[in-house]
């Protein structure tokens, strides 16, 4: 079959030599600037997914008092659906996402995720200007079409770094994606704090307009430009990233060498595409570690957080426990940023999953103790708890192993492990799995508390840590200092051993 990709020096004697894994750093370096740029422009959209989720906290507080009329959100039942409503058009909308991403292209699609944005955020602000019986549908309606735009954004979030980043450098830019989500999230409950819902709401309005502006001058990746044939503009889009001085075209190779076979997939297509043995373990793997990542108990924490503050009697617990969880997700994300591309994904991961275990264990034995019939008396004010610097403790411990190992590092794996063929429809078929377990988490996790009280909610996460550590060691292979194309080829000569 003829090359897909003709190499402009393809007379050299080293084109047969396998690809080297420090290549990037043997030939030249990254323009880092127009790397950097290109990547923030596209994390932006993340950075309003993370203020949507935020949005969520000073709404309930100011709508949830018990005020007359329809512009209130008192009672339990109203207040459950405005959670779950952004999870569930998240939930929704991941996996068509993720077949736009490979059908119109990486580019488009982000500038398209700013449509439910702009929507969502409009109705919410009328809807928010205004009273009557409509108030709560089309506060609702409003948030089930940001969750669309989030569960659109989930897709982006990582895929578009991971096929713009040199491997050396690619889990430092795709975990940007988490630092991204957090600071959006504490960005939305700290300006609550001191502004009305109404205007909170304009806020990331502004912001996506200006995400328009900026997406437009971004780049699309040259993997996906090469899966339609647009080789040339591939080419020209590498020199720009990585420079003279970057052997481009041995990475346009690489990319080639897992196309010479393929060709634009219909729905069909890929429908038989997902029947490979090497693809559907890699999206199961892929489903799974998102499915341990949202079983790990990060709601349970965070849903506690305020209580273990009140019961330190803290001023404002509810605003000190948002500054805490939230400058410690921002510090953790951040340092994640320096140590993705510095470990291995397996260590970062079984580390995380130890101390997360760790963290649930002594959470549990806190309740455990705390709820001691002679602990809390009636009306007694002279029972102090003495145990919260240990509760305060294991939060910070579990926030800060959750966010720069299982959080940022699962959203890592996703276009590590899938297939480029089927990349956007496969990271799409994972965060559908992802958001319905948060659904699924957050929906039942009073119920289950209720049921086998606090400390026994924390042990069984502590457990389900533990066993996420257990899938790590047995199934997640090292991809670490290797291109997406590499980590692919793998996929498929492990299938092809396991299936003899």
């Amino acid at each position: 079959m003829p090359r897909l990709y003709a190499r402009p020096n393809d007379d050299r004697e080293d084109i047969d030599q396998p690809l080297n894994d420090d290549y990037a750093v043997l030939t030249g370096k990254t323009r880092l600037w127009e790397l950097s740029y290109v990547c923030v422009v596209a994390v932006q959209a993340v950075i309003i997914s993370g203020f949507t989720l935020g949005f969520t906290s000073p709404v309930l507080s100011e709508l949830g008092d018990e005020r007359e009329g329809y512009k209130s959100l008192e009672k339990t039942t109203y207040q459950d659906v405005f959670s779950i409503t952004v999870l569930a058009g998240a939930m929704m909308t991941a996996p068509f996402g993720g077949w736009l991403f490979d059908y119109f292209g990486r580019k488009l699609s982000i500038i398209l995720c700013s449509i439910p944005y702009t929507i969502g955020w409009l109705l919410i602000i009328l809807t928010l200007a205004t009273d009557g019986p409509a108030f709560r549908p089309l506060l609702f309606t409003g948030r089930f079409i940001l969750g669309m735009g989030v569960g659109w954004t989930s897709v982006s979030g990582g895929l578009y770094p991971a096929e713009m980043s040199p491997q050396h450098l690619r889990g430092t830019f795709v975990v940007m994606n988490q630092l991204a989500l957090t600071s959006g999230t504490f960005l939305g409950q700290i300006i609550g704090v001191y502004i009305s819902y109404y205007w909170l709401a304009v806020i990331p309005l502004a912001m996506t307009l200006s995400f328009v502006a900026f997406s437009t001058t971004i780049k699309e990746t040259p993997r996906w430009l090469m899966t339609r044939g647009r080789h040339t503009e591939a080419r020209n889009i590498l020199l720009w990233l990585r420079g003279p001085n970057y052997d481009v075209d041995q990475e346009l190779q690489d990319i080639e060498d897992r196309l010479l076979s393929q060709k634009k997939l219909t729905l069909s297509e890929i429908v038989r595409e997902f029947k490979k043995r090497s693809v559907y373990h890699s999206v199961i793997l892929a489903s799974t570690v998102m499915l341990f990542r949202q079983f790990s108990g990060v709601f349970a924490i965070l849903f506690n957080a305020e209580n273990i503050f009140k019961q330190a009697d803290v001023s404002s617990p509810g605003l000190t426990s948002s500054l805490a969880t939230g400058g410690v997700q921002i510090i953790a994300s951040v340092i994640g940023l320096f140590i993705a591309d510095l470990f291995g994904r397996r260590k970062l991961l079984i580390v995380s999953g130890l101390v997360m275990c760790l963290s649930h264990g002594v959470m549990g034995t806190y309740e455990y103790l705390n709820n001691r019939p002679y602990c809390h008396p009636p009306d007694d004010p002279n029972c102090k708890d003495h145990l919260y610097p240990l509760a305060i403790a294991s939060i910070a411990c579990y926030i800060a192993s959750y966010t720069a190992g299982w959080g940022a590092i699962a959203r890592l794996l996703l276009p590590e492990l899938i297939p480029l063929r089927v990349r956007g429809v496969g990271i799409g078929i994972s965060f559908f799995v992802s958001w319905g377990s948060t659904i699924f988490v957050a929906g039942l996790f009073d119920n289950y508390e209720s049921a086998v009280r606090p400390w026994g909610a924390f042990w069984t996460f502590s457990f389900i840590c533990f066993c996420s550590v257990i899938f790590v060691v047995m199934f997640i292979p090292e991809t670490k200092g290797k291109s997406l194309e590499e980590i692919e080829r793998s996929f498929k000569e492990r299938s092809h051993i396991l299936h003899k």
